[in-house]
């Protein structure tokens, strides 16, 4: 008897439960419809689920204060109910009570979504007396984008020194994603405080930006932050090269073509022209360059800023071989002041012998203002002559002083 009572038991429990699993399945069948009359009848079928009644406040604004209330009783620990709360309260003009719930979900939840909730309330309330400290507790948990949040500071008060000592923490994601928000910018005079505190303990995340960074300031021809820059991260061994020291003379680096080129900062730059296909390879390395005899007339193959000594004679020595080529090739070397854009180096043509390695030497001097030049690697097809086909090869380009 005992054993038929037991299994007519089990019988009743196992039927209520399945009955209960039905059920909720039919109420998270209607809640996923986003439509308020679904989502009332998965509540009445599911009257305890709290997240049936953000969803109805999600689709109906006239249900939303009572529908989040219900949610807060039956979940007061979810940091996600007080935020909506937060928002009916705002919506409604209720600030004390906004404020206070927003508090409440930063103090269940101290990760990234509560503190920046709390923090875009006080923008667009305009405190900043709280917005400061409620922005940078934000960023001192954030991860992935947070150009919103700089975004914010610099609507409420665009002071570059209050916003670096105020919002921002001595967090090098943090500070990378700033370094990189001031340069989208255009502002790398605003981003050098920034980069100072990232060149303390530059890590190879923060590279890109940085190099960024001397990019921008070399294409305005402001050069000593920019040598500044490349030379701590050459220091710290997260370049190839060594530092630059251009009073010594050391002004180019990676001569022979040993490392692969960053294309930024102080390094080679090949560009890319159509009809001219340039690799680096071998050991000892070598650069070569392919012309097919359809490229433009003028084009830019290899460029680089140099940092230089005002009033010095330089001498330039290029290493080089060539195929199919002989005489006068159209390809020349230039140096210019990378701010005025005058040459420094003028006629400095590369003459071809096939099958014989080639030597040249080129002479130039500097100006007494001058500290910034680029060097130029192009071709200019000389009048008279038709399209160059055939290669070039690099082995060395070398810089010193002239004696």
């Amino acid at each position: 008897m005992f054993r038929r009572l037991a299994g007519a038991l089990a019988s009743v429990i196992f039927g209520y439960a399945s009955y209960w699993s039905v059920r909720l399945a039919i109420a998270d069948h209607f809640a996923r419809d986003h439509s308020a009359t679904a989502i009332e009848r998965a509540i009445r079928l599911a009257p305890n689920n709290p997240e049936y009644y953000l969803r109805l406040a999600d689709v109906s604004p006239p249900a939303a204060p009572a529908a989040i209330e219900r949610a807060v009783e039956l979940n007061p620990l979810n940091s996600s109910v007080w935020l909506e709360r937060a928002q009916v309260a705002e919506d409604r003009k209720d600030y004390p009570a906004a404020e206070t719930y927003l508090l409440r979900a930063v103090e269940l939840d101290r990760t990234l979504a509560p503190r920046w909730s709390l923090t875009a309330y006080y923008f667009r309330r305009h405190a900043p007396q709280r917005f400061w400290p409620a922005v940078r507790a934000a960023l001192d948990v954030s991860y992935d984008d947070v150009t919103p949040l700089f975004e914010m500071c610099w609507k409420l008060a665009p002071e570059p020194a209050r916003i670096l000592h105020d919002a921002i923490p001595a967090r090098p994601a943090v500070l990378r994603q700033y370094l990189d928000f001031l340069l989208a910018q255009n502002r790398p005079d605003l981003a050098a405080p920034v980069v100072k505190q990232l060149l303390q303990n530059p890590a190879p995340d923060s590279l890109g930006s940085l190099l960024d960074y001397c990019d921008l300031l070399l294409s305005k021809g402001n050069l000593s932050p920019a040598l500044e820059t490349w030379n701590i991260l050459a220091s710290k061994r997260l370049l190839n090269d060594p530092p630059l020291a251009p009073a010594q003379g050391l002004s180019l680096t990676n001569s022979r073509f040993e490392f692969p080129f960053l294309s930024r900062g102080f390094d080679w730059r090949l560009e890319q022209s159509e009809g001219v296909f340039a690799v680096r390879r071998g050991s000892p390395a070598l650069l070569r360059f392919d012309f097919s005899g359809k490229q433009p007339e003028i084009c830019e193959l290899l460029s680089r800023y140099l940092p230089l000594e005002p009033s010095r004679h330089y001498r330039l020595t290029v290493t080089y071989e060539t195929t199919t080529l002989s005489g006068n090739t159209g390809l020349k070397w230039r140096v210019l002041d990378s701010v005025a854009g005058s040459d420094l180096l003028p006629e400095a043509w590369l003459h071809a012998s096939e099958g014989s390695p080639l030597r040249q030497q080129f002479a130039f001097s500097v100006a007494s203002g001058v500290r910034l030049g680029r060097l130029l690697l192009e071709y200019d097809r000389i009048p008279g002559t038709v399209l160059i086909e055939g290669s070039l090869s690099l082995r060395a380009v070398e810089l010193a002083f002239a004696k």
